[in-house]
């Protein structure tokens, strides 16, 4: 390649770059501009960027889905997380030196149950404060969120939803919290959420009358 090629390759990628930056711009002013109105779509995109880069284990994804009704300032989100069969059931690895071998212990059907669980009830809790705590505009006057798994149904076999949380917050209450404090369990309660008994055992809450996303 000449000298002359090398050149007008440079500034050829260059003012692509440029293009590019120059359009993730716009859509950025666009968003930004768009959550100055409170417009849904905005809304709902920032909320999704937010959720999006919430951090979890590659082995355990969490989706969302949500819709925001700009008359009353409320967010409709709707989480999806997996069953109970993608919970590590190890609890400890020991080293036998008279063996030379590891040896794997596995958690009580309890201590499972209790793992999940908890796993439902941060997960639920830690979405509601990160939408909050990312809507500095205070929008988002109210969250309305269902959390649930898709997993296998032992009876049928098939891919099924089952819910496990569902409750309603207001910004106010919740800023009410200290997070570094809290039991999830117990703040939901203290919410007025409707929680499993048994999300391990896919015992699924009364999702009579739940907002759900469409």
């Amino acid at each position: 390649m000449s000298l002359e090629e090398a050149e007008q390759r440079y500034a050829a990628e260059c003012e692509a770059r440029e293009r590019d930056a120059a359009e993730q711009n716009e859509e950025l002013d666009q968003l930004i501009a768009g959550l100055g109105y409170g417009t849904v779509d905005a809304v709902q995109e920032y909320v999704s960027i937010v959720l999006m880069n919430s951090v979890y284990p590659e082995h355990f994804p969490v989706k969302h889905e949500s819709s925001f009704d700009p008359t009353a300032a409320e967010l409709t989100l709707r989480l999806t997380i997996p069953g109970p069969e993608a919970v590590p059931k190890t609890k400890a690895f020991k080293y036998t030196k008279s063996t030379d071998q590891i040896t794997e212990t596995q958690l009580s059907q309890k201590d499972m149950k209790d793992r999940y669980a908890g796993i439902v009830h941060q997960v639920a809790l830690r979405s509601l404060h990160e939408v909050f705590e990312a809507d500095r505009r205070e929008i988002v006057r109210s969250i309305s969120l269902e959390l649930g798994a898709k997993t296998i149904s032992p009876a049928t076999g098939r891919e099924t939803y089952v819910p496990f949380v569902a409750v309603a917050v207001e910004r106010s209450a919740f800023a009410g919290l200290d997070l570094s404090s809290v039991v999830p369990s117990a703040t939901l309660d203290h919410l007025g959420a409707t929680v499993s008994k048994n999300p391990m055992g896919l015992v699924e809450i009364d999702s009579s009358g739940i907002k759900r996303v469409s």
